[in-house]
């Protein structure tokens, strides 16, 4: 802090007067591609970048201090983040779903129609018209992953979390200064060299790169898929029911059988018993034989009962 001398950009109220506008939009449009540049090229970005930690230095330049809190976002994240972009430029809930789905940890089973269904509202409350999502958005968009179960790496949140700050930042340097508006115009083509980290051909040239040891060990796997399968020995295993939910349904159906298999059987063999005569006396109206065969019908009927009931609860479930 005693390296550089000037103002932090919070106590900008007198000093902020004497900038021009243009000024004023070009250090902002500075921070911006500083930060932007750092986060999809694989450096190391400032997570904090409030209006405290932002210095307007004497000689017009701005500097940067406390960099306690910092990311950084490995290939994975940085490819993740050129398609969530994409899809805010698209309006397209499925390539932003997709887009996630990349890096995120998943904790529980996804309803991706549900979920898709959410992100189209967020576009269509944040994205209307072509406008770009702004603190309030991206803090929202946090919102709806977590309620469905999907946690982002702890750096892409961070990323998320330093837009939302440094928009607070260029705000206090320019009045209504939107973040992706911004980077749309700035230099030549931003959206491709920044949001993209490099050129179609520089993408282009990395994704074949990938492909050539795969390539290269190709034909040895199907020279040994080859032999394998003429000396028949590649063999097949089929693991029936390795889900939970399969069980528990493939389960309750076969529950829901027994019972009523048990429930006709009781019943037949209650009606015998309730056509035949004789037997020992209970009272001088009832015989044994009758007795086990009316506890037979009601044990029959319980058993009935509790299959229609469980049929019952499921279509309700269902409906919910």
């Amino acid at each position: 802090m005693e390296r550089l001398q000037g103002t932090s950009v919070g106590k900008l109220t007198e000093q902020s007067q004497s900038l021009d506008e243009a000024q004023r939009n070009s250090l902002a449009d500075a921070l911006l591609r500083a930060e932007l540049e750092s986060m999809l090229s694989g450096k190391r970005f400032h997570a904090d970048p409030h209006p405290g930690n932002v210095f307007l230095l004497d000689d017009g330049r701005l500097g940067l201090l406390d960099f306690g809190a910092t990311g950084r976002l490995d290939a994975f994240e940085r490819a993740s983040v050129s398609a969530i972009l994409a899809a805010f430029r698209e309006g397209d809930p499925t390539l932003l779903r997709e887009a996630v789905f990349e890096v995120a940890e998943l904790r529980r089973d996804v309803n991706t129609g549900a979920l898709d269904r959410g992100l189209a509202r967020f576009m269509a409350q944040h994205l209307e018209g072509g406008a770009a999502p702004d603190a309030a958005a991206l803090s929202e968009l946090l919102r709806i992953f977590g309620t469905y179960g999907i946690a982002l790496p702890p750096s892409t949140t961070t990323m998320f979390r330093a837009l939302v700050t440094l928009e607070g930042t260029l705000n206090t340097l320019v009045p209504g200064y939107k973040v992706v508006e911004a980077a749309e115009r700035m230099g030549k083509n931003l959206a491709t060299d920044v949001f993209l980290s490099g050129s179609i051909k520089e993408v282009t040239r990395e994704e074949l790169l990938k492909l050539v040891p795969l390539l290269r060990r190709a034909p040895r796997h199907l020279d040994r898929i080859a032999t394998l399968i003429e000396q028949g020995e590649i063999r097949g295993r089929v693991s029936l029911f390795a889900d939970y939910e399969d069980v528990k349904i493939v389960r309750g159906l076969v529950n829901r059988v027994v019972l009523g298999l048990t429930a006709c059987a009781l019943g037949v063999a209650s009606a015998i018993l309730l056509g035949t005569d004789g037997g020992p006396l209970i009272s001088p109206t009832l015989s044994l034989i009758h007795l086990l065969g009316y506890i037979g019908l009601a044990a029959g009927a319980v058993l009935i009962l509790r299959v229609v009931l469980a049929v019952l609860r499921e279509e309700q479930s269902d409906r919910r």
